[in-house]
């Protein structure tokens, strides 16, 4: 877009809600701001090449390309968008606080002219970057009157984020302590909270379960997986089950993004654990420190598990 003809909803900044969202040059939260707020805002055919998403750091273009992997959408750096357009840019910023890199005006301006339409940008929640080259973007938006929406996407775990400090502990109080970890004891929370839903008074939970008291017939796992799940140190960090056969209907794991992140053996032996499990026939679900919206996800998993609800019905809504 070269010339204001007066069109509507041309420009729209989200910010997130406060925390440290960025792991390195990689923003979860962003993305899921992007999928669940920011694409579905601007209405069109995801199929038909029309959205293109910027972001200045490559590990985060990975990231989302993975996540809209067939969908059309494109994501590239800002230095492969130069010279190209789309009718919608998103653009992803990444940083908590924003950095120099990020901040550099000419990247900035490529950014942001590659929109033929409309533009999106989605940017941190926290203080101290107003006095930044994206700060003053955002400033502009509002002088013109366009739109900074505050993100409505939430994780149980922004509450292990030092902003939140007093919100976590007012969370947690009366909870019974079941871990040394603040986000399994945010986790187990979660779950107490959910079980007293009257569509799901008949299961229970407890924590930390040994794996190899799920294993039904061995046979059907490779030498490496008996030994692992027979190991009396391997455990689930939690299992939902039925109070009246005492059949386990859901494994719920908690994964500290740092600890259990690609390329680490704890991932490898995530991946084990979750082979076993699928052949065994138990469904799990794992929630990522750095992922959100965990109480829609819990609750889809139990419906799934219990029959009670249309797959794609669920994730169209």
């Amino acid at each position: 877009m070269t010339k204001d003809n007066n069109e509507l909803d041309v420009i729209k900044a989200y910010k997130t809600v406060e925390g440290n969202h960025a792991r390195g040059r990689y923003n979860q939260r962003q993305i899921d701001v992007i999928l669940h707020e920011v694409i579905p805002e601007l209405g069109v055919d995801v199929s038909g090449n029309l959205i293109g998403i910027i972001s200045p750091y490559r590990t985060q273009t990975e990231a989302a390309q993975e996540q809209v992997e067939g969908s059309g959408i494109e994501v590239q750096t800002v230095h492969k968008y130069q010279g190209r357009e789309k009718e919608n840019i998103i653009v992803t910023t990444v940083d908590n606080q924003i950095s120099e890199f990020v901040d550099n005006p000419n990247m900035l301006n490529v950014a942001v002219s590659r929109a033929e339409k409309r533009l999106r940008v989605v940017v941190s929640g926290n203080e101290g970057n107003e006095n930044t080259n994206i700060g003053d973007l955002v400033k502009y938006i509002k002088y013109h009157n366009f739109e900074v929406v505050d993100s409505k996407i939430h994780s149980i775990f922004d509450l292990l984020y030092k902003q939140y400090g007093q919100r976590r502990k007012w969370y947690l109080e009366n909870k019974r302590k079941v871990s040394p970890y603040p986000s399994e004891e945010l986790t187990h929370a979660l779950i107490e909270r959910i079980l007293q839903r009257d569509e799901f008074a008949k299961l229970d939970a407890t924590v930390s379960y040994p794996l190899k008291l799920l294993l039904k017939d061995v046979t059907l796992l490779s030498k490496a997986e008996v030994i692992y799940a027979t190991n009396p140190l391997t455990h689930v960090d939690f299992i939902i089950f039925n109070r009246m056969d005492k059949q386990p209907v859901l494994v719920v794991e908690t994964d500290g993004y740092a600890y259990h992140k690609k390329g680490t053996k704890q991932q490898q032996r995530d991946r084990m654990k979750d082979e076993v499990l699928s052949k065994m026939g138990i469904p799990a679900l794992r929630l990522n420190t750095v992922e959100s919206n965990e109480e829609k996800r819990l609750v889809y998993e139990l419906d799934k598990a219990l029959g009670r609800c249309d797959v794609m019905t669920i994730i169209g809504n």
